[in-house]
Protein backbone atom coordinates (compact mmCIF):
# COMPACT_ATOMS: atom_id res chain seq x y z
CA UNK A 1 0.00 0.00 0.00
CA UNK A 2 1.13 3.23 -0.41
CA UNK A 3 2.45 6.28 2.26
CA UNK A 4 -0.99 8.22 1.48
CA UNK A 5 -3.26 5.05 2.91
CA UNK A 6 -1.12 4.13 5.23
CA UNK A 7 -1.38 7.94 6.57
CA UNK A 8 -5.24 7.68 6.11
CA UNK A 9 -5.08 4.30 8.02
CA UNK A 10 -2.91 5.61 11.19
CA UNK A 11 -5.58 8.89 11.45
CA UNK A 12 -8.44 6.78 11.24
CA UNK A 13 -6.95 4.64 14.05
CA UNK A 14 -5.89 7.62 15.94
CA UNK A 15 -9.53 9.67 15.89
CA UNK A 16 -11.53 7.66 18.83
CA UNK A 17 -8.11 7.89 21.07
CA UNK A 18 -8.42 12.13 20.48
CA UNK A 19 -12.31 11.58 20.88
CA UNK A 20 -11.71 9.87 24.28
CA UNK A 21 -9.43 12.23 25.47
CA UNK A 22 -11.73 15.12 24.80
CA UNK A 23 -14.82 14.48 25.76
CA UNK A 24 -13.45 12.98 28.81
CA UNK A 25 -11.48 16.43 29.59
CA UNK A 26 -14.43 17.80 28.72
CA UNK A 27 -16.52 16.04 31.03
CA UNK A 28 -13.74 16.31 33.95
CA UNK A 29 -13.83 19.89 33.61
CA UNK A 30 -18.00 20.18 33.92
CA UNK A 31 -19.44 21.98 36.48
CA UNK A 32 -22.90 22.35 36.59
CA UNK A 33 -25.48 24.47 38.39
CA UNK A 34 -28.29 23.13 40.25
CA UNK A 35 -31.51 24.01 38.13
CA UNK A 36 -33.31 23.60 41.39
CA UNK A 37 -31.28 26.20 43.88
CA UNK A 38 -29.06 27.47 41.41
CA UNK A 39 -26.08 26.43 43.39
CA UNK A 40 -22.87 25.21 41.80
CA UNK A 41 -23.12 20.72 42.01
CA UNK A 42 -20.45 18.56 43.28
CA UNK A 43 -18.92 15.55 42.11
CA UNK A 44 -20.80 13.03 43.88
CA UNK A 45 -19.18 9.70 42.03
CA UNK A 46 -18.61 8.39 38.61
CA UNK A 47 -19.62 5.26 36.05
CA UNK A 48 -18.29 3.73 33.45
CA UNK A 49 -20.35 4.63 30.18
CA UNK A 50 -19.64 2.97 26.46
CA UNK A 51 -21.22 5.62 23.78
CA UNK A 52 -21.18 5.08 19.81
CA UNK A 53 -19.99 7.52 17.68
CA UNK A 54 -19.11 7.48 13.91
CA UNK A 55 -15.32 6.74 14.52
CA UNK A 56 -16.38 3.74 16.98
CA UNK A 57 -17.23 3.12 20.35
CA UNK A 58 -15.65 4.99 22.88
CA UNK A 59 -15.63 4.04 26.89
CA UNK A 60 -15.88 7.43 29.09
CA UNK A 61 -15.91 8.15 33.14
CA UNK A 62 -19.32 9.86 33.20
CA UNK A 63 -19.53 11.90 36.34
CA UNK A 64 -22.77 12.20 38.61
CA UNK A 65 -23.00 15.56 40.48
CA UNK A 66 -25.26 16.78 43.81
CA UNK A 67 -26.07 19.72 44.99
CA UNK A 68 -24.70 20.29 48.39
CA UNK A 69 -28.11 22.61 49.40
CA UNK A 70 -31.07 20.86 47.91
CA UNK A 71 -29.83 17.22 47.38
CA UNK A 72 -30.68 16.87 43.63
CA UNK A 73 -28.55 14.84 41.34
CA UNK A 74 -27.30 15.03 37.56
CA UNK A 75 -25.53 12.93 35.20
CA UNK A 76 -22.65 14.16 32.81
CA UNK A 77 -24.61 12.24 29.97
CA UNK A 78 -26.76 15.10 30.10
CA UNK A 79 -24.02 17.53 28.87
CA UNK A 80 -23.69 14.70 25.91
CA UNK A 81 -27.09 15.74 25.48
CA UNK A 82 -28.15 12.18 26.29
CA UNK A 83 -30.64 13.44 28.94
CA UNK A 84 -33.61 12.33 26.86
CA UNK A 85 -32.59 8.80 26.70
CA UNK A 86 -31.92 8.45 30.43
CA UNK A 87 -33.46 9.14 33.49
CA UNK A 88 -32.67 12.24 34.99
CA UNK A 89 -32.17 11.82 38.63
CA UNK A 90 -34.75 14.58 40.68
CA UNK A 91 -35.47 12.79 44.32
CA UNK A 92 -33.66 14.77 47.15
CA UNK A 93 -31.93 12.07 49.56
CA UNK A 94 -34.35 10.91 52.72
CA UNK A 95 -33.94 12.20 56.14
Amino acid sequence: MGLLYDLETRLEQQIPVQLQQSLQLALDDYQPLCPDCGLAMHRHHRYARTITTRYGAIRLQMPVFRCGQCGRMASGADLLGEAERHQRYSKKPAN
